[in-house]
């Protein structure tokens, strides 16, 4: 495969990704919608690489943020449903009628804002009610507290409006915790459906993220919102579900130092043997945290390599003594897959103590994106 002429870039496996789809809609089985998530330019894989492959699946209902992904999502060719995952500023909704978006309706002041919005304009916008049954405290309005319950029957009965969903959302990706908030939800969701009275279409209820539709199937509702999973971040269905993306870079040079020697800023680290250090031309600049500093490691030749260094904006140290044919050219893999091995999610978590989507969301969208298949990323390297 041709190599992007960058310092560092980004391959995304759209067969994985496809794959993904296609694997996670069996395992729902047709018992709740599949609604798919391109937040965060499709979790840094890319709007433009993913959409296509949502089309192709024929996923009716694509999960955003920005007004941007909206355009983007329909200029691809997209005609089902646009549903926004966050409450949305009055200049977006204004902005986004022009996509047929759903907004999400988060909180007492935010309906209103909706609601207003959609008289200015004289339209009728659909949207989801977020409940805080699940305990998030975010943007979910409180069943049962008296604001919060004029709100939710003032939306329901408002023209401005047409509820077509009541949602939430998981704090936790925790079994116990997803089938407690389920059930809060289930009962504080048919509350607010009662308020319709007889006769009024049902809205769709939805909480379920990735982890809690592939790990607690009491939490699928009428529609899940699968993100992670698309992209092959996720421990369920025993492995099934294959990562899509590999950060990869190179080596620009390589130099042998004495013991004794420190390496990098704030001399954090002192080689008690000689060593080979390489130099990889990716730093925090690139998205590549300074968490990584001294505790990542990285694929050279099929082998892990530790990086040593504090990190600088555009470079990190890696030491491979061990790695005897190391040669500068050499493909380096800080995420992804290499011949045998991988430098996981589970591994960034390791690293890091953050989230690997903390990281990964930022590489998609700061190094230039190059599509690569299976095969190529099985053999490289």
């Amino acid at each position: 495969m041709r190599r992007s002429p960058s310092a560092g870039w980004v391959e995304v496996d759209t067969e994985a990704i496809d794959r993904n789809i296609r694997t996670i809609r069996a395992e729902l089985g047709g018992q709740a919608e599949f609604c798919a998530v391109v937040k965060a330019d499709g979790y840094g894989h890319g709007v433009e690489l993913v959409t296509p492959l949502l089309i192709r699946n024929g996923i009716g209902v694509i999960g955003f943020t920005s007004n941007d992904e909206a355009a983007l999502v329909r200029s691809l060719g997209f005609t089902g449903r646009l549903m926004r995952l966050r409450p949305g500023t009055r200049e977006e909704i204004d902005d986004a009628l022009r996509h047929g978006v759903e907004e999400w309706v988060g909180g007492v002041e935010h309906a209103c804002v909706v609601a207003t919005v959609a008289r200015e304009r004289r339209r009728r916008i659909r949207a989801h009610l977020s409940l805080n049954s699940t305990g998030l405290s975010r943007d979910g309005l409180a069943v049962g507290d008296r604001s919060s319950d004029e709100v939710i029957l003032s939306a329901i009965r408002d023209p401005a409006l047409r509820v077509v969903g009541v949602c939430s959302h998981f704090p936790c990706e925790d079994r116990a915790d997803v089938r407690e908030g389920s059930a809060r939800f289930d009962r504080e969701s048919d509350e607010v459906i009662g308020l319709l009275g007889p006769g009024a279409p049902r809205p769709q209820r939805h909480c379920a993220t990735t982890f809690a539709a592939l790990h607690e199937s009491g939490s699928r509702f009428d529609m899940v919102r699968i993100g992670a999973g698309l992209y092959g971040d996720s421990d369920a269905l025993g492995g099934a579900l294959r990562p899509a993306l590999r950060l990869v870079s190179s080596i620009a040079a390589i130099n042998v130092y004495p013991a004794g020697s420190t390496v990098g800023y704030e001399r954090r680290h002192r080689l008690t043997d000689q060593a080979t250090l390489a130099v990889v031309p990716l730093g925090y600049a690139d998205g590549y945290h300074r968490s990584l500093g001294g505790r990542a490691e990285v694929l050279v030749r099929g082998k892990r390599a530790p990086v040593v260094d504090r990190l600088a904006m555009n470079t990190f140290i890696v030491d491979v003594s061990g790695i005897l044919d190391a040669r500068v050219g050499d493909e380096v893999v800080a995420y992804g897959a290499q011949g045998a091995d991988a430098i996981t999610a589970a591994d960034i978590e390791r690293f890091t103590g953050h989230i690997a989507a903390d990281l990964y969301t930022a590489w998609g969208r700061l190094l230039p994106r190059v599509p690569a298949t299976i095969a190529e990323r099985a053999t490289a390297g």
